[in-house]
């Protein structure tokens, strides 16, 4: 039996974008099987925009009648899906015509017992569709490439298997109060790391639209010096400010699950070292993590102190 494909797409007022966005959807080499669409009480025309792909295509939408936010609405978009895999999409990107075929190769080649996500690579665009950056990552997999690694979880360029979805969907309607401490890709990309497999690949599959109405990182044009300062992460080499409290919070998700033991130790010892009073013993306690190599703490060590002390000079909040 041929195995499905859903797509989960969520709109807010994104009438600007969305028609470049749906049609990129509905020009791939392999088509999806479902388009469902949540919409968070937009007020601009994007409901109408969705009539119109309904009636030309199919497309399944539904509207909340009050805003829930983006990661409430994500969880309930996966929850309307049907496909045996459903692949993430937010409204305001465009999608390479081989994206959903490309993604969809690699996680059927994995082990199906599992639960399973793959991500990609994307092409950074402004809202003009003009390149401003790209990235370039090898392929890769194992804990450590997506905890440690600040760019291989965005939820649109993620493909999951209805087993990782299960999971996701049943920890955000248990657990809604340690779910939405994290974004809903990372929660993903965890439940896949701690649970079954994660793989990231080094393709670029998709332009991400950065504009000043973006829900996350929008494009705020050349960074100055100071700009940079407040951006860097705290612990640099490590991971970004903004991912050390979803690692605390899914260790209490799974705590006692975890089977693989090097894993469950960093994890431990991530949440031990968010427990210290200052920044500085937070480094020392971060630095003592075995699960990472000496090398590696000693990258750590060295570009921490400097965005820490940059960052006290600057009156930067540190994490």
């Amino acid at each position: 039996m041929k195995a499905t494909i859903s797509i989960a797409l969520t709109t807010h007022n994104g009438e600007r974008f969305l028609r470049e966005q749906l049609d990129s959807i509905y020009s791939q080499t392999l088509l999806p099987d479902e388009v469902i669409a949540c919409d968070d009480a937009s007020t601009d025309g994007t409901v109408a925009i969705l009539e119109e792909y309904q009636r030309q295509y199919g497309l399944k939408f539904y509207v909340n009648k009050v805003g829930v936010g983006c990661n409430r609405n994500f969880i309930q978009a996966f929850s309307l899906c049907h496909g045996d895999y459903i692949c993430i999409c937010d409204q305001d990107d465009i999608w390479l015509p081989n994206k959903i075929e490309t993604v969809y190769r690699k996680i059927a080649s994995m082990n199906q017992e599992k639960p399973l996500c793959v991500s990609s690579l994307r092409y950074d665009i402004d809202a003009d569709g003009n390149i401003i950056d790209e990235h370039n990552l090898p392929e890769s997999e194992g804990w450590q490439a997506t905890l440690l690694s600040y760019g291989r979880s965005q939820g649109c360029t993620m493909i999951m298997n209805r087993k990782l979805c299960d999971i996701v969907i049943n920890i955000a309607n248990k657990q809604p109060d340690l779910a939405y401490q994290m974004y809903f890709d990372e929660l993903i990309a965890y439940s896949a790391v701690i649970k079954g497999e994660k793989y990231n690949l080094s393709n670029k599959l998709m332009y991400y639209r950065h504009h000043d109405n973006n829900t996350v990182d929008p494009y705020i044009g050349k960074l100055t010096f100071r700009d940079k300062v407040q951006r860097v992460p705290t612990f640099y080499g490590f991971t970004i400010d903004e991912r050390l409290i979803p690692l605390c919070v899914i260790n209490k998700i799974f705590r006692g699950q975890i089977e693989d033991a090097s894993l469950a130790a960093f994890l431990s010892d991530v949440e031990a070292m968010m427990e210290q009073k200052t920044v500085w013993q937070k480094l020392w306690r971060l630095l003592q993590c075995r699960q990472l190599a000496i090398c590696k703490r000693i990258d750590i060590a060295c570009k921490s102190t400097i965005s820490i002390t940059l960052k006290k000079l600057y009156n930067y909040p540190t994490a």
